[in-house]
């Protein structure tokens, strides 16, 4: 696995997190984009997810999803619930918003950008901002959780390359 990543940060002000993080997998743009957007199958990509499911289809590109994750850093283990709006856009983008109703999240979006650098190599790039509706320790501080982010974003880049093996593109 040849899994690259070319950035990856992680900021926090006050309750709200920012992250970005550009990655270059050996795996064609097609394969890449039906495995990220396989909303009901997240968890094939992420050890993190306990359950990813669409919830309701607005049309072919607008959905609904859930997802619950289980994160740990040290110690503390958090379960986070997001249920938001996805849309995939004209160019390619995926955006997604988190409705905080359904959530354990105030406030959330990101945007996925899936371009292609050649035949054989895809760039993801994800910018993102959220704020969580419960208490993180402040011993988690942002060392702690740069460390486990960029594990976690090296770890779901191989297993996207991975799967993408696996897939037939036609």
């Amino acid at each position: 696995m040849a899994c690259e990543i070319k950035q990856a940060e992680i900021k926090f002000t006050g309750r709200t997190y920012q992250y970005y993080f550009t990655l270059e997998l050996q795996a064609p743009i097609k394969a890449v984009r039906d495995i990220v957007t396989d909303y009901d199958n997240l968890a094939r990509i992420n050890d993190d997810i306990v359950q990813s499911e669409i919830l309701e289809r607005y049309g072919e590109r607008k959905l609904k999803r859930r997802m619950w994750l289980n994160h740990c850093v040290l110690v503390f283990c958090f379960d986070l619930y997001f249920v938001e709006n996805v849309e995939e856009l004209d160019d390619g983008t995926i955006t997604t918003t988190v409705i905080a109703d359904e959530s354990n999240f105030r406030r959330g979006y990101s945007k996925w950008r899936i371009d292609s650098v050649s035949d054989a190599v895809t760039r993801i790039s994800v910018e993102a901002e959220q704020e969580p509706d419960f208490w993180i320790p402040p011993i988690i501080g942002p060392i702690l959780f740069k460390r486990a982010f960029t594990k976690e974003v090296r770890e779901t880049g191989i297993k996207i390359e991975r799967e993408a093996k696996r897939v037939k593109v036609e």
